[in-house]
C-alpha cells in the first residue's frame, strides 16, 4: 500500500516515520508514471514490513518537488531518519528501487 503525501502531511508520514521511506515524485499526466504504477505497488507489498512508500503528486506539491530538486517525473526518493539518501529518475525496476536502500 502506498500513502499519498501533501505539504501538510509531508513532515508526519516522511520526515518522521520510524521505518525508512521511499517517496515517488510523480503527475497525472506523466505516461512514465502510470508505467511505474505496479511496480510501485508490488515493491510497496514486498517491502511492507520495511519501507514505507509515499507518493507525491508534484503539480499538486510544487513546492515540494522544489526542495528536493525534482524535475523529472518519476523521480524517486530514499528517506532514512528523515534525510534524503539517495535518487533515481525515470521508469525502473523495483529492484532498482531496493538499491536506494542499500
Amino acid at each position: 500500500m502506498t500513502v499519498k503525501v501533501t505539504g501538510e502531511t509531508f513532515k508526519s508520514e516522511v520526515l518522521e516515520s520510524l521505518l525508512p521511506v521511499l517517496v515517488e515524485f510523480y503527475a497525472s499526466w506523466c505516461g512514465k508514471c502510470a508505467m511505474m504504477e505496479d511496480v510501485v505497488a508490488e515493491f510497496a507489498v514486498e517491502n511492507a514490513e520495511r519501507i514505507k512508500v509515499c507518493q507525491i503528486d508534484t503539480d499538486q506539491n510544487k513546492n515540494l518537488a522544489a526542495e528536493f530538486g525534482v524535475k523529472k517525473v518519476p523521480t524517486f526518493v530514499s528517506f532514512r531518519a528523515g534525510k534524503p539518501v539517495r535518487t533515481v529518475e525515470g521508469v525502473v525496476t523495483g529492484k532498482v528501487l531496493g538499491r536506494l536502500f542499500e
